[in-house]
Formats: structure tokens, C-alpha cells, sequence
């Protein structure tokens, strides 16, 4: 991994409302057509980045959008924030990392790291003792990233698509005052 150049991270507003659907369904086509049918694919990528489903989020104080841009400024990736959640199976309440995705072209660079470091220090600003995050069992590039950066596994859930069931491992970060 490189950093060939730093991130730029900002909150989305409303404002960033069709950038974040062109960047949430084209990562979301980069990294997962093979859990979904094509129908159930585009199915779930209408209902997670609807025009309402994204003003009513976006809007929340509920919820935090960051959008990645690169030296460019081209929108490269984004991450949503869920403040005072209750963790699967420990029930811990912090701030979930719902959504954390790069273009296929962006990943590799280290912008990963400096996006989960951002959340980390937004996440103890807004008093979060912790964030946690699930993920695709199968994938395990993704699990060692988060374990590199303090996240520790604490178990599996569920997971459905329209064509089959698998298992999401649950992953928690204790935050510091340091973040």
C-alpha cells in the first residue's frame, strides 16, 4: 500500500445528495454483484440510495455522510456514520460504520486508513465510546484492514440476499480520548 497522496473528507449535506448515489451504487456494483441477483441488486441499491431514503438521512443528526475525494477533487469514496447504535450481539451502544466504500480504481492507496482515522476522531468528538462495523465473512482483506486498525471481532450474524444466506462478522473498536 501507498500514500500517494492525502484525502480529502468532508460531511455531505443534502446538497451532495446525487453524488452519493452515483458513488454508493457504483462501488457498492464494484465490490458486491455476486451476493445479489441482478433484479435484487438493483432492488436494494433503489432502496438504499433513493432520492427520499437519502434526503431523510442526510438530514438526520441521526447520521453522518463523509464523502473521499482525491487531489481532483472527484468524489472517490464515502462512508455513513450511524451515532448511538447498539452493537449486535454485545449491545454496546456507539457509533456504527455502516457504510465505508472506495472505487475499485481508489483502493490500495492507504485512503482506507485515513477515512476509518477521520471517523475515529468524529466519533469521539461526538462522545462515542466505540465504533463497530459487519462484514462479509468471506472477506477476509476486509477483516485484517479493520483489525489493523483496532477492531476486534466479536462474532457473527446473519446475512440475506435475495439468493442466499451467509454470515456478517461483527467487528468493535474502543475508542481513547485520543480517538
Amino acid at each position: 500500500m501507498t500514500r500517494s497522496e492525502l484525502l480529502k473528507i468532508r460531511t455531505a449535506s443534502v446538497s451532495d445528495l446525487v453524488a452519493i448515489q452515483i458513488i454508493g451504487r457504483e462501488t457498492y456494483l464494484d465490490h458486491f454483484p455476486s451476493i445479489w441477483s441482478e433484479r435484487g441488486l438493483q432492488e436494494f441499491l433503489q432502496q438504499d440510495f433513493s432520492e427520499p431514503a437519502l434526503q431523510r438521512s442526510l438530514s438526520s443528526p441521526d447520521h453522518m455522510w463523509l464523502l473521499a475525494q482525491d487531489a481532483r477533487d472527484a468524489v472517490i469514496g464515502y462512508a455513513k456514520i450511524n451515532w448511538n447504535r447498539p452493537a449486535p450481539i454485545s449491545g454496546a451502544i456507539g457509533a456504527e460504520l455502516q457504510k465505508i466504500y472506495f472505487l475499485a480504481s481508489a483502493t490500495g492507496k492507504g485512503y482506507g486508513e485515513q477515512l476509518v482515522d477521520f471517523i475515529a476522531h468524529a466519533a469521539t468528538e461526538r462522545g462515542q465510546d466505540l465504533i463497530w462495523l459487519d462484514v462479509l465473512k468471506s472477506n477476509l482483506g476486509a477483516q485484517r484492514f479493520y483489525a489493523g486498525k483496532g477492531f476486534v471481532k466479536q462474532g457473527e450474524i446473519p446475512f440475506r440476499t435475495d439468493l442466499r444466506e451467509m454470515s456478517m462478522v461483527v467487528m468493535l473498536r474502543q475508542l481513547t480520548i485520543d480517538g
